[in-house]
């Protein structure tokens, strides 16, 4: 089941880049709790209950960013969590144009019948390799 999580959040990650909102969000459980806490964006850095909330992040987020250049990605199997890691990732400022580096971070989601029930942002690697209990 593992590598279906991988495959899940890869298929995710794609429609993700590629704007299709519809398949990117499928996997996202109800009842998901996303914690953004350690991301230092002020108004944004919070814990998210359910569906709605998440998606209000994204709207929020995407509203601002507009589209997404993720590159140099790295999904690592974590048993029923799933590692997914950016070293590069642009952003273009939606009114601006600006583009914008992000530096490396990561998402760690808990997996349960093939949907994402919990994910958290890290912004150090080995803090996420430990939370998802990878050495």
């Amino acid at each position: 089941m593992s590598q279906e999580n991988v495959e899940i959040i890869r298929r995710m990650t794609i429609a993700f880049g590629n704007g299709d909102w519809v398949t990117a969000f499928e996997p996202v459980h109800p009842e998901i709790e996303m914690d953004t806490t350690r991301i230092p964006v002020r108004g944004l850095a919070r814990l998210y209950r359910g569906a709605e909330e998440v998606a209000g992040f994204w709207r929020e987020w995407l509203g601002a960013w507009g589209a997404q250049q993720i590159e140099d990605l790295e999904l690592i199997d974590a048993g029923d969590r799933v590692i997914s890691w950016t070293q590069a990732h642009q952003l273009q400022g939606r009114g601006s144009g600006v583009e914008v580096s992000m530096p490396p971070y990561g998402w760690v989601m808990a997996m349960r019948d093939g949907k994402i029930v919990e994910a958290t942002v890290y912004t150090d690697k080995a803090e996420a390799l430990e939370a998802a209990g990878v050495s």
